[in-house]
């Protein structure tokens, strides 16, 4: 007898362990039914970009990219399309905690009419010309500007200055269609540069203007002239030669800011390069200011001209400006 109730007491205990492994294993198969249908359906992650690609977001009707927090760049989001429908949509600060930065091209459907942007957008794509903007509150007190990008559309890229107002600092068309609107995306345009030629180094330095949310756009007939003469055409506007002199001693007897290569007379680094070529007019080795800026990144364009524009605030006479505020000014008001 005593054997026989063991029996049944191990069948029983095996049973229960049986029951209890079918459901393990169904959570389980069920956890990852749900994880495959999360990264083939909803989101995948991208190791090389260290970022999360969310197809669909049900929750903030939006698909976007997240992208990951890196040794220079903060965790940030660029949203990539909406599945809102109403006229009038609110794009968020943040998502889950992770601030929204960017918004790509033809984000909207066609029913969206006015956009109010979260506070940390900085980058808006093509296709969104119909549609209303509404800069939030205290728009640039953080320092952060939004650019507009409307190649395909007006020609143009706007940035959105502190007033609330645009500065078209790029033209993409030719010149027999050179037009600015009045208006963009219902805000005001201020300032327009009048500017066709698209070479190459333009429209990369016009496409890092683009991407920089903290600086007012050079500009670009002014770029055009610092590649064709160098620092003269700001030189010509100062009261004599007295002071370009002085201008050009100041700069070019810091010699502990410029990074030469065993030879002493090659630059080892772009910003280097560039300074002397602006002082110069070329870099002294036979190229011109313009293969000088053609030839470096627009990063050490932009380190250049600050270093000129601080080393020589002091040289200037009064009523002459520093080389940044002469790369920023000159607009032409439409």
């Amino acid at each position: 007898m005593s054997d026989n109730k063991t029996k049944k007491k191990k069948s029983a205990y095996r049973r229960m362990i049986e029951h209890r492994l079918k459901v393990a294993g169904i959570v389980i198969g069920s956890i990852a039914l749900l994880a495959i249908l999360f990264f083939t359906c909803i989101a995948s992650y991208s190791f090389s970009e260290k970022a999360w690609h969310v197809k669909f977001d049900p929750i903030h009707g939006y698909s976007y990219t997240l992208y990951l927090k890196k040794e220079y760049t903060p965790a940030h989001i660029v949203i990539e399309s909406s599945s809102k429908g109403s006229s009038e949509v609110t794009v968020p600060d943040s998502i889950w905690g992770v601030r929204v930065d960017e918004l790509s091209d033809d984000v909207f459907k066609d029913s969206v009419k006015t956009v109010k942007l979260g506070k940390n957008v900085t980058q808006v794509g093509e296709g969104n010309s119909d549609k209303t903007f509404i800069l939030p509150e205290n728009y640039g007190s953080a320092g952060f500007f939004t650019t507009f990008r409307d190649k395909e559309g007006s020609g143009f890229y706007y940035k959105a200055l502190p007033d609330k107002t645009l500065v078209a600092f790029a033209y993409f068309k030719d010149q027999a269609s050179y037009q600015v609107p009045k208006t963009f995306g219902g805000i005001t345009v201020s300032k327009a540069t009048e500017f066709y030629e698209n070479d190459n180094y333009t429209l990369t330095f016009a496409e890092f203007e683009a991407k920089t949310s903290t600086l007012i756009p050079y500009n670009m007939v002014r770029v055009k002239l610092l590649e064709k003469d160098g620092i003269d055409p700001y030189a010509n506007s100062m009261t004599g030669a007295t002071t370009h002199d002085k201008l050009r001693a100041q700069l070019l007897g810091l010699p502990q800011t410029f990074n030469y290569k065993d030879d002493g007379v090659t630059p080892a680094d772009g910003e280097t390069a560039i300074k002397l070529a602006l002082i110069q007019r070329g870099d002294g080795l036979g190229k011109t200011c313009g293969d000088v800026l053609a030839e470096y990144p627009e990063r050490d364009f932009v380190a250049a001209v600050k270093y000129i524009s601080t080393m020589t605030a002091d040289c200037l006479t009064t009523d002459e400006p520093v080389l940044e505020a002469w790369m920023t000014d000159g607009f032409v008001t439409p």
